[in-house]
């Protein structure tokens, strides 16, 4: 009887770790797409940073915050870096970003001017 006392508790236990295994996947996949998507408003930023001929003197560094809707990714993103004449520099994104492009507001300030404000960020892609 001992016997079929401990194949339940096994069965759970497996079952208990492997949730836990696939939770820690998941967060990993996550972080993932999430640098991914940073990555991509990071060039975006750079780019309108590059056309209204400011510099930067590193970065800029965004964070996400970003859900998965299907093949794309939905949410908002701030960005903060540093111009090489030491104002600072700040990005704002809400939208949308997939394999077939980038909408939604993406707003660049330097020094809290307004240098860009785009609805569709060009040649910006993040495939899943």
């Amino acid at each position: 009887m001992q016997r079929t006392r401990r194949v339940p508790a096994l069965l759970a236990a497996g079952i208990l770790s492997g949730a836990l295994v696939l939770s820690g996947c998941s967060e990993q996949l996550d972080q993932g797409l999430n640098d991914l998507a940073a990555s991509a408003l990071e060039d975006a930023v750079n780019q309108q940073l590059a056309d209204a001929g400011i510099t930067l003197e590193e970065g800029p560094d965004c964070s996400t915050d970003l859900t998965r809707d299907g093949n794309a990714l939905t949410g908002d993103a701030n960005c903060d870096a540093v111009a090489v004449d030491g104002r600072p520099v700040r990005a704002e994104f809400d939208g949308t970003l997939s394999s077939s492009g980038c909408s939604g507001s993406l707003a660049v300030y330097h020094d809290d001017t307004a240098v860009a404000q785009v609805d569709e960020i060009p040649d910006c892609s993040v495939s899943l």
